[in-house]
């Protein structure tokens, strides 16, 4: 036996036996002597992923793999590390390896639904979570991610039941479970319901945020019962309740606007080269964008994805490297063309998911890349950009009605709220000036009241002849992965119009702050 074969059956033994120093000790050893050794490397990053160094782990699992060593656990940890950096795709193909070797395991076929679900592939996600139903252990998450299948599959009955049977499952977590019945939005709350919502409000068992959960669903209640006095005292509650646990860092993102502002951006020669042209749908949440996909997307041109994280993190890598504002106009030419395939090769996974051959236009629909314009017109100068303008008193109380699973610190107070629309309004104004028509500004209550105008005006923008589907939207069987997902599904109502008027005389200060930035989003951008 060679010297490194010993070196690597020590390390194995220190291994199997919780002797983790020791292990690493010989583990190294062994590829002092063969750096590419796949076993020895994976040992490392067992070792790593255990001390939770995941960068570490990740670096390692891929040297084992490319020297063609695998094993169960390497898999399974590297299932791990892709989904906490979100790279939800590489989760789902080594899921279907190991689902399809151990079908017995239904832990994976959970996981697997999960992470499908997670990609918009909801016929994987809904197959694999079924089946996952079948363990004690995994229903309570199987049903709960069900009710998300079926939700963004439009299904709301079907949704609706999963989340009861959560409910049941997981009582200790119900508060999850009775916000995503609000979050159906055409959900009808029943008395039991009701009755449950106020039991679980005055129980000392559930935490701070599941009690604030509990209020934003009886914000919902109380709504559906007219009862408006009572819908905003409990959606008061909800944000008391959340605020402290999901703080806004204010000066930081002002700070952020500020950096962008000064950032002596220009536009760039549009190129030709990319597969599809980006459509990017940006402003703020609640305010139509959703809607906006939903009508491009039923044009045969046209693919949609989701909001898609990537721009993002390509400004997360420029702040690390000196800050998001200073390095963006000194982007050289060789980073703006790898930055740009980058974001082509993330984005190409969802076509390919989904079976679109060759559309002309993808959607990316984040409303928080109107932070991002700068960056997006510097990698993309032929992107198309719709920035969704809705009225400011309702779309502020829309945001503070909507419980956000994560990010959004923003919403939990409506002092913040405002904060945040006037940055947003600023840094707006930023990018029309630097990039002026190429901007298309879309107002929400004119497509609400007009959509015969403005529909075929907003596919035009985009360069492409009206198609019949784009106006009836609402019959479009995609699945939504957002909370507008039953909305998107009926024809438009100007009944969304004005709905902030029901809570005005409670919040009169906020509401005065409210209309004068209304105001001068229509005079900036509509007029």
């Amino acid at each position: 036996m060679s010297r490194e074969a010993r070196y690597l059956e020590e390390a194995r033994g220190f291994y199997q036996t919780g002797k983790f120093s020791s292990a690493g000790i010989y583990a190294r050893k062994v590829i002092r002597r063969e750096p590419g050794n796949g076993e020895a490397l994976a040992l490392l990053g067992h070792l790593a992923f255990r001390s939770g160094e995941h960068q570490e782990a990740l670096s390692c699992y891929l040297k084992a793999q490319a020297a063609g060593f695998q094993d169960q656990e390497l898999r399974l940890n590297l299932v791990t590390l892709h989904e906490r950096r979100e790279a939800f795709f590489e989760a789902v193909n080594l899921l279907r390896e190991l689902v399809e070797e151990t079908p017995q395991d239904l832990s994976l076929q959970l996981r697997l639904g999960i992470n499908a679900s997670r990609t918009g592939d909801m016929a994987t996600a809904e197959s694999a979570l079924l089946a996952a139903l079948a363990s004690d252990e995994q229903a309570a998450q199987a049903s709960l991610n069900l009710g998300h299948v079926y939700k963004a599959k439009g299904d709301t009955d079907k949704a609706a039941a999963y989340y009861h049977d959560y409910i049941r499952l997981a009582p200790s977590q119900q508060a999850t479970a009775y916000w995503s019945l609000a979050d159906l939005k055409n959900y009808r709350f029943t008395e039991q319901d009701e009755t449950a919502l106020k039991a679980n409000i005055s129980a000392e068992e559930f935490s701070q945020a599941s009690q604030s959960l509990f209020h934003f669903a009886l914000n919902r209640v109380y709504e559906q019962r007219k009862q408006g006095e009572q819908a905003f005292d409990a959606v008061r509650m909800a944000n008391q309740l959340m605020r402290p646990l999901r703080p806004f860092k204010r000066e930081a993102f002002t700070r952020l606007v500020d950096s962008l502002k000064s950032a002596k951006v220009t536009p760039r020669a549009e190129e030709t080269s990319g597969p599809w042209t980006p459509i990017f749908i940006v402003g703020m949440p609640r305010s139509g964008t959703t809607l906006c996909e939903q009508i491009l997307a039923s044009h045969t041109q046209i693919a949609a994805t989701d909001e898609l994280p990537f721009m993002e993190r390509l400004a997360l890598s420029l702040e690390m490297q000196g800050g998001y504002g200073a390095m963006l106009p000194l982007l050289s030419d060789e980073q703006i063309a790898q930055m740009r395939q980058q974001y082509i090769e993330q984005v190409n996974q969802y076509l390919h998911a989904q079976g679109e051959a060759s559309p002309s236009l993808v959607i990316d629909k984040n409303p928080n890349n109107f932070i991002h314009i700068g960056l997006i017109k510097t990698l993309f100068p032929e992107a198309k950009i719709i920035n969704v303008i809705r009225d400011a008193r309702d779309n502020a109380m829309g945001v503070y009605k909507q419980h956000f699973s994560h990010g959004h610190d923003y919403s939990y107070h409506l002092d913040d709220i405002c904060h945040y629309w006037q940055q947003y309004l600023e840094l707006m104004a930023h990018w029309q000036g630097a990039y002026g028509d190429s901007l298309y500004h879309l107002c929400f209550e004119q497509l609400v009241k007009a959509p015969d105008q403005q529909i075929p005006a907003m596919v035009d923008y985009v360069g492409l002849p009206l198609e019949p589907a784009c106006l009836k939207f609402y019959e479009s069987k995609r699945s939504v992965l957002t909370p507008s997902a039953s909305q998107v599904r009926r024809p438009m109502n100007v009944k969304a119009i004005g709905q902030s008027e029901a809570y005005a005389a409670f919040v009169p200060n906020a509401y005065r702050t409210l209309t004068e930035i209304a105001d001068k989003a229509h005079q900036t951008f509509l007029s």
